[in-house]
């Protein structure tokens, strides 16, 4: 039998309506339209559509079939009572999952386009799978997806942009559904070298013992493990820009002790007297740390200088000549270089150079000196080109350690981005060597036992001087302070035998009787004893230099004069040529300009002379 026009139609009403009451009770959306982000779940869906469902099927079967009617008004009415407010509070929680839906998956979405070509807009959105916290991000990958070119790397970065930090993805290419699954990378614990350590433990000291000639024990790095570095080759020549409080002391202290265990002999600056004077009678270190005697510090590095010259002459006629280590410590730089140019401002002669010629004397050593074993560490508050003499010579330490710094001093020395935060702690250095850069823990002890050691390694490992062509300058008597001299004559005291000042040493006499009949054995007890005084060091200094201590003592005489009378008169006293310079004695040019004293019987005859003018005036009145 033929199928009618009206068959066909109930067929297809019939369809239709099976495949809407599927849809409704499934939970999908009637309009065929996907679920718009962030609204309930499709099986939340369901649940309420069958759920009203059944609701309508039994208040019709109760409305007209049972007749219940009150029945059916009371329990609609608590039934809207639960589901309202319930519908109120789920709107009101899934605000959060709508933003979230509408700020991040949607747009992530939509940035996989270009990576996701094959599928349009719904699709990819249903795609991607981000939890409201975030802690995964899932897309799961069309059939036949591969990476024809930097696509899994595209992908995780663009994972990276969007939701912040690394994220490691996970790759599923084999099973059926295909997928990749993005986390967050853990971020790997900060690694900080030790708080403290200890220059005698058995860990430093067991890498010390393994340490080649040339290498030193710098610290401690992240990793816990001792941290060497040669003072050879093109890192022969150190140099520190350390804040105040960084810990240059402590390094400068257990790199000397490192250097005496080597044979090495060590000239050591320092204007602030406090860093390496614990090292004071260990042999081979040679300090010059008076700061009123900086001409003593200039002699000594003109002294490297002269040896440089000397080591390269003889290596020249003997090219496998092995020299000990000489090492010049420049400490606290900065004011050495301001201290060395007023020295040089009040001592030049007529036609010297304006500028300070001492750091001709250090670049010819950082040029010449770790050919043959001469090294330098410089060490400065603020490493500017202007601390070493504006001669280019900052570039020359070829290894730099940084502490307690500021962003401008990093711009400055080593001029490359992101600045590193620097920690402020005592002994916490970065060592920048080229491209590579290590934060380090310099070790630490007590100054005594720095000496003490040192003393020792002497013994141990001896010392010579075979490779020394000359002896390092010998030290002035240190100068007392202006503020604490005493406000006594220059010359009525001779310095004692180890070089201090007795300006302040009073002598306490018993006080001086006028009685007539006092016993003489009293008056001669009374009377000082008469010691002889040792013969003091001759002080030979610049004339610049003679010209203001007279003027402190109240001989008013200019070196220019000092000169002229140089040029001009015999009997000007002699002077003596130490290091080129012509330098004098200054009790010989004291004795030479003090005004003379007449003699005791030209003023008794002057007095007597006036004594018989009054007589004669007298007589005429």
């Amino acid at each position: 039998m033929a199928q009618t026009q009206f068959d066909r139609q109930l067929e297809e009403g019939l369809e239709q309506a099976a495949m809407v009451f599927g849809r409704y009770v499934s939970g999908a959306p009637m309009n065929g339209e996907p679920r718009p982000p962030g609204s309930v779940p499709r099986w939340g869906v369901a649940l309420i559509r069958i759920l009203l469902l059944a609701w309508a099927g039994w208040a019709a079967w109760m409305w007209w079939w049972v007749k219940d009617h009150d029945r059916v008004i009371r329990v609609s009415v608590i039934a809207a009572g639960v589901a309202v407010p319930a519908a109120i509070v789920a709107a009101i929680r899934g605000r959060g999952r709508r933003h979230h839906m509408r700020s991040l998956v949607i747009p992530m979405s939509m940035a996989l386009k270009d990576l996701l070509p094959g599928w349009d807009d719904h699709e990819r959105l249903r795609a991607v799978s981000i939890p409201v916290d975030r802690t995964f991000v899932s897309i799961r990958l069309p059939d036949g997806w591969h990476d024809n070119g930097g696509l899994k790397d595209r992908m995780r970065e663009l994972v990276q942009d969007r939701m912040g930090g690394l994220w490691s993805g996970e790759w599923n290419l084999k099973d059926h559904p295909f997928n990749v699954t993005f986390t967050p990378q853990k971020p790997k614990p900060k690694l900080e070298p030790p708080e403290r350590v200890d220059f005698f433990s058995e860990e430093i000291q067991a890498a010390i013992a393994a340490c080649k000639p040339g290498q030193i024990v710098m610290g401690v790095d992240e990793r816990q493990q001792p941290v060497v570095k040669e003072m050879t080759g093109e890192t022969a020549m150190w140099a520190l820009s350390v804040g105040s409080g960084g810990g240059k002391s402590s390094f400068l202290q257990q790199v000397i002790t490192q250097l005496v265990r080597q044979r090495a002999t060590v000239i050591g600056i320092d204007v602030k007297m406090a860093s390496i004077n614990c090292f004071e009678g260990v042999e081979g270190i040679h300090l010059y740390t008076d700061p009123g005697n900086v001409g003593d510090m200039r002699s000594a590095i003109s002294w490297a200088a002269s040896e440089v010259q000397a080591r390269n002459y003889v290596k020249k006629n003997d090219p496998k000549k092995e020299f000990d280590r000489l090492t010049l410590i420049l400490e606290e730089g900065n004011e050495f270089g301001d201290a060395s140019k007023e020295w040089w401002n009040e001592n030049k002669e007529k036609g010297d150079p304006a500028s300070d010629p001492i750091w001709g004397d250090i670049a010819s050593i950082m040029r010449m000196g770790r050919h043959v074993n001469v090294t330098i560490i410089g060490v400065f508050q603020d490493l500017r080109e202007a601390a070493v003499g504006s001669r280019g010579l900052r570039n020359m330490f070829r290894m730099i350690l940084m502490g307690n710094f500021n962003a401008n001093q990093w711009k400055m020395i080593v001029n490359t981005t992101p600045v590193p935060e620097s920690v402020d702690r005592a002994g916490r250095m970065m060592i920048i060597e080229g491209n590579r850069r290590v934060w380090i823990q310099v070790p630490y002890a007590d100054p005594e036992d720095f000496r003490t050691h040192s003393m020792e390694l002497r013994e141990k490992f001896g010392y010579s001087t075979d490779d020394l062509y000359g002896s390092p300058p010998a030290r002035s008597p240190q100068r007392l302070p202006s503020l604490l001299q005493e406000s006594t004559p220059l010359f009525t005291k001779d310095p004692a035998p180890d070089g201090r000042s007795l300006t302040g040493d009073v002598d306490e006499r018993p006080a001086v009787s006028m009685a007539k009949d006092e016993p003489a054995e009293l008056e001669a007890a009374r009377e000082p004893a008469v010691e002889e005084e040792p013969e003091a060091k001759v002080e030979l200094l610049p004339l610049a230099e003679i010209s203001r201590r007279l003027a402190a003592e109240g001989i008013e005489v200019s070196a220019d004069l000092m000169r002229q009378h140089k040029r001009r008169r015999k009997d000007f006293p002699a002077g003596t040529q130490v290091n080129g310079k012509e330098l004098f004695a200054l009790e010989d040019l004291a004795r030479y300009y003090r005004p003379e004293e007449p003699a005791a019987d030209d003023e008794a005859d002057d007095d007597q002379e006036l004594s018989d003018a009054q007589d004669d005036a007298g007589l005429s009145d």
